[in-house]
């Protein structure tokens, strides 16, 4: 029976690279983990997007039921979005659970946990946790005792503009990598605990911005996976032999080479109006000649060392979205809503539409929805690349046949992924350029539908592989492997194939609801409402946002 479960999270794990690189001898833990255990590919959610992804994982439910559908979501009564954050998640979190069945648990770095709730042991935050926030761990003094151990401990990795050298930004990942591993060891021995997991965010950010070494040399991508690497050698030898290790991410990654900019182009299909006024015309005119903030992208990446040494900006994309500067682009602010259809808060492929009654200015009747989202979608699958002549896209979907849930009243109407998924759909943030297609600037790798799944232990089969995994099915998985209820809300399913038989005919799977365990209620305490801007800037300069 598994005491035990640690779970290291890989994010953007890519298997093709994993797979060739153990060929090669080059990662010999995951070769390990390969050979003690079952692996294969995990589906990720759609679209394959961070913030939906981790919060998936954490509640095996679809967005439609937790309410993550993306990294942003539209501010309540405006147009403007702000950054999910864990206060947006409405199902019980895995940790939740375990704690009702007085399981303790340990965690460190997951995305979607900030404000970090109350958990039974403690929970260091992840990705879009600042150096301003009022509150960086659970409890809420913990965060002086991960200072003890690492002082100069980092909620996520340090962004890369063309300002920094490359192998100075990739020594310091690595140098995050065995600090957090470090600092997980010791957690893992002085803390009691049921459930671990540590969470690496450096595999993502190394290949969104140096993909395009993997056609000549990949070492520093092969720097990060290998550093990881080490770090899941390092952390599986402070488990037992009735322990179980998995080795997870959120979806996978590949080449990116073009931006499908989604709002430019509702605007240049007039599913979007702007206003008429002086200052909307003079942005406006602007944004014809091409002065966009995609334009000055590369004039800030050029004068940003400067810049940062004098403590001006942050970021170089902070030089194209300094408030300072916004009067010069086009914004939401600019558009006018009372006469526009559609819009985009999303990266890869989410729209919209501006319907009467949800929306604060909204313009569709509800019998209108299927008419204007037919045409929209009809649109969608005719346009093609300028750059290939290829169409976009084929994949597109109603948002109801996607979610499912009380939460999927804040869906889009219209959901899509590129058939050929290095172009980007962006709309996360304003109108970043004229152009409805540009060839990206500052990232070549970006992500892709298929992340990774190892696991290994005392009730796992050896040499085995798992199909058909979906990012939805870890967290039953891990209650069924430790012998607890699972929750009838989940979609999330057992992966019975890569467990052992003997475990599998003792072990019957029992579902429960969250009412029959007291979790049908408020799920999170607002410990602090932390500074929304703060996060905004932390997604641009991780490049989740322009």
């Amino acid at each position: 029976m598994t005491d035990r479960i640690l779970i290291i999270g890989v994010d953007g794990g890519e298997m093709s690279l994993i797979e060739k690189w153990v060929s090669e001898n080059k990662l010999p833990n995951f070769k390990k983990m390969i050979n003690q255990g079952t692996y294969g590919p995990l589906r990720s959610t759609i679209p394959p997007i961070t913030g939906a992804a981790w919060s998936s994982f954490q509640t095996g439910t679809n967005p439609g039921k937790h309410g993550a559908f993306n990294w942003f979501k539209r501010r309540e009564g405006e147009y403007d979005a702000e950054p999910v954050t864990a206060l947006d998640i409405q199902e019980p979190t895995l940790w939740r659970i375990l704690n009702v069945f007085k399981k303790r648990v340990g965690l460190i770095g997951i995305p979607v946990t900030t404000p970090p709730e109350e958990v039974d042991n403690f929970l260091i935050p992840g990705l879009l946790t600042t150096k301003h926030a009022k509150v960086q761990s659970y409890p809420e003094n913990f965060i002086e005792h991960v200072r003890e151990i690492v002082p100069d401990f980092k909620f996520s990795p340090k962004e890369w503009t063309r300002g920094y050298d490359v192998d100075q930004w990739v020594d310091e990942m690595v140098e995050d990598i065995e600090k957090k591993t470090r600092l997980s060891k010791q957690l893992m021995i002085e803390q009691d605990w049921q459930f671990f997991m540590a969470h690496y965010m450096e595999s993502d950010q190394v290949q969104h911005y140096l993909w395009h070494e993997l056609k000549e040399s990949p070492r520093h991508i092969l720097k990060i996976y290998q550093a990881i690497d080490k770090a899941i050698g390092e952390l599986k030898d402070f488990i037992d032999e009735d322990d179980l290790i998995m080795v997870m991410s959120d979806h996978g990654f590949g080449e990116l080479k073009y931006n499908f900019h989604i709002d430019t182009w509702l605007l240049n299909n007039n599913y979007i109006k702007l206003k008429n006024n002086f200052i909307t015309q003079f942005k406006k005119l602007f944004f014809r000649m091409g002065i966009t903030k995609e334009f000055l992208l590369p004039i800030g990446e050029f004068i940003y060392p400067s810049l940062r040494k004098l403590g001006i900006v942050s970021t170089a994309v902070d030089l194209a979205s300094n408030p300072m500067l916004d009067w010069l682009f086009i914004s939401s602010h600019n558009v006018n809503w009372e006469k526009s259809l559609a819009y985009s808060h999303s990266e890869i492929g989410h729209i919209f539409l501006n319907i009467k009654g949800r929306d604060p200015q909204g313009v569709i009747d509800k019998n209108e929805v299927e008419v204007v989202r037919d045409e929209i979608i009809a649109k969608l699958k005719e346009f093609k690349n300028p750059f290939t002549g290829k169409k976009i896209t084929t994949k597109i979907w109603k948002g109801e046949d996607i979610y499912q849930g009380d939460m999927a009243k804040n869906a889009p109407e219209i959901v899509f992924i590129p058939d050929d998924m290095s172009i980007l759909g962006k709309g996360a943030y304003q109108f970043l350029s004229n152009k409805n297609v540009s060839k990206s600037q500052n990232q070549t790798g970006h992500h892709r539908m298929d992340g990774i799944f190892f696991a290994a232990g005392a009730d796992i089969k050896r040499n085995g592989k798992v199909e058909g995994a979906h990012i939805m099915d870890i967290a039953p998985t891990v209650l069924y492997l430790l012998d607890l209820p699972l929750l009838n809300s989940m979609d999330g399913k057992v992966l019975t194939d890569i467990i052992k038989p003997e475990f599998l005919n003792k072990t019957q799977q029992v579902v429960v609801s969250k009412r029959d365990i007291g979790l049908e209620k408020s799920l999170r305490k607002n410990i602090f409402k932390d500074d929304m801007e703060n996060k905004k800037d932390r997604l641009k300069g991780l490049g989740y946002i322009s």
